[in-house]
């Protein structure tokens, strides 16, 4: 009697890339626009608060942090005196349609512990060899992490906004760099003035205005890290009406003004 068994798993990566940042400063502030990937990160050094849209994580040292795909974020970044973090990123061509399971960021405490910071550590610098069995040796390594924080990830539901919100969601990441008012805003969205910050108040914790600062901000730092255009194009760019107040906003959300953002991020290059 013959009998043939097969069993099979779509793997859940097209790419694992691995990551070892340090900052040699005490701040720093990264965005990051919806990417098909996901990541996880474990903080060597320093502390971090991770915002999008209606939530907000923060995580110290020694912290393990799970960050899904396709999520629009900002993180700032402080250390004393350095910033120093592993992390894994897990590279897709489109996104995972099969697994109905959608994350929140969150920090996995049970596996925020000294044997996942060395697991971080081992399956970098063995990709660091270059040597492909090295680099085979990584990735199981990833996976056998991968099934035992599996269990630990928190699946939810997706949130429901205010469909009138979602409309002036929209309008401001269309129109960011436009000096629009909120009665404008709120006319796009069909409702009140004091309806919409009533909206932004109660799901996004935040006004209008400062929503669409932050975007400014988020879009302006990108721009700082890879190109070389003047404060002054960039501030005009990106909505600041001048630089004074291109580089007070900035400073605002990032504790760095525009000109040490642009060395830092350029330092840290340079150090890769």
């Amino acid at each position: 009697m013959e009998q043939r068994i097969l069993y099979n798993k779509k793997l859940c990566m097209t790419e694992l890339e691995t990551e070892h940042t340090v900052y040699q400063r005490n701040n720093y502030f990264e965005a990051v626009e919806g990417r098909v990937n996901s990541s996880f990160i474990y903080i060597y050094q320093g502390s971090v608060s991770i915002s999008t849209v209606g939530q907000r994580l923060a995580a110290g040292a020694n912290s393990l942090l799970y960050i899904p795909e396709g999520l629009r974020y900002n993180a700032v970044w402080q250390g004393d005196p350095q910033i120093e973090y592993y992390a894994f990123h897990i590279i897709s061509k489109t996104f995972d349609l099969a697994n109905n399971d959608r994350y929140e960021i969150q920090r996995i405490d049970p596996l925020s512990t000294t044997q996942t910071k060395e697991i971080f550590k081992s399956i970098f610098d063995l990709f660091a060899t270059g040597e492909r069995i090295s680099k085979v040796r990584a990735i199981g390594m990833y996976y056998h992490f991968y099934a035992d924080a599996l269990p630990h990830l928190q699946a939810v539901p997706p949130v429901q906004y205010n469909p009138s919100l979602l409309e002036a969601i929209a309008y401001i990441e269309q129109h960011f760099a436009e000096n629009f008012d909120v009665i404008t805003l709120a006319a796009k969205a069909c409702i009140s003035e004091s309806r919409l910050y009533h909206l932004f108040r109660e799901e996004l914790h935040t006004t209008p205005i400062k929503f669409r600062n932050d975007i400014r901000v988020e879009r302006a730092a990108q721009a700082l890290r890879i190109g070389n255009a003047s404060m002054d194009e960039i501030a005009v760019k990106h909505g600041f009406h001048s630089t004074v107040y291109f580089r007070e906003i900035f400073k605002s959300v990032t504790g760095m003004t525009p000109s040490e953002y642009r060395a830092a991020a350029r330092a840290t290059a340079s150090s890769i």
